[in-house]
């Protein structure tokens, strides 16, 4: 990042420490050394740029041709060898969430029977309703691996903004995704979630 490669080598200046970049001769003692520092940093930071946009071209090419990658622990699942497993005691408290939600039950009442029933998040505290509709609206539940739901607006810092649901791209594939919940009761657990944001006249879905 060039702004931050001369913020710093200013601050470090001002209290009078230099810094020498090795690979490229550069001291920042020497009075011509932030013009060449501005001009190394910066392509440095193209550099960046063209691999950050190589690995998206990558990536959205082999989303094209159907491969997956697992891409972090998700709840109801641990991966093993690069594959998703279910894991049962998660998968109960997903299939929990599901069949109360059906019930009529709100996602604060939800997460007071999950604590009740032992059932917390990582910290060890009840789950949050962020969390919970997370759950409730992940097509992978059902079996199917869904890329595009998100993409990078700025590579430097990984800001990244949520695409519209309609922009996703999903796949059936209950073997890179296991089956946890049946298309029908996921189905019917969103057209629920969908019909209360409406009557509510919140936006949720895009």
């Amino acid at each position: 990042n060039t702004l931050d490669s001369i913020f710093y080598t200013r601050e470090l200046l001002r209290n009078g420490v230099g810094v020498y970049f090795q690979n490229d001769n550069i001291n920042t003692l020497m009075p011509d050394s932030e013009l060449r520092l501005t001009i190394m940093a910066s392509m440095a930071q193209e550099e960046s740029r063209k691999i950050s946009e190589r690995v998206k071209w990558g990536k959205k090419r082999q989303i094209e041709r159907g491969i997956m990658h697992v891409n972090g622990r998700i709840n109801g699942y641990d991966v093993v060898d690069g594959k998703y497993v279910v894991n049962e005691k998660e998968a109960e408290m997903i299939r929990y969430l599901f069949n109360r939600y059906l019930d009529g039950l709100g996602f604060r009442r939800i997460a007071d029977e999950l604590y009740e029933k032992g059932y917390v998040n990582e910290n060890g505290n009840k789950f949050g309703y962020t969390t919970l509709r997370r759950i409730l609206t992940n097509p992978r539940y059902k079996g199917y691996f869904t890329a595009n739901q998100t993409t990078v607006i700025d590579f430097l810092t990984g800001e990244f903004v949520e695409n519209p649901r309609e922009e996703w791209i999903m796949y059936y594939n209950p073997e890179q995704a296991p089956i946890i919940i049946d298309e029908e009761t996921w189905d019917k657990a969103n057209a629920l979630l969908k019909k209360k944001a409406e009557k509510v006249g919140l936006k949720q879905f895009k």
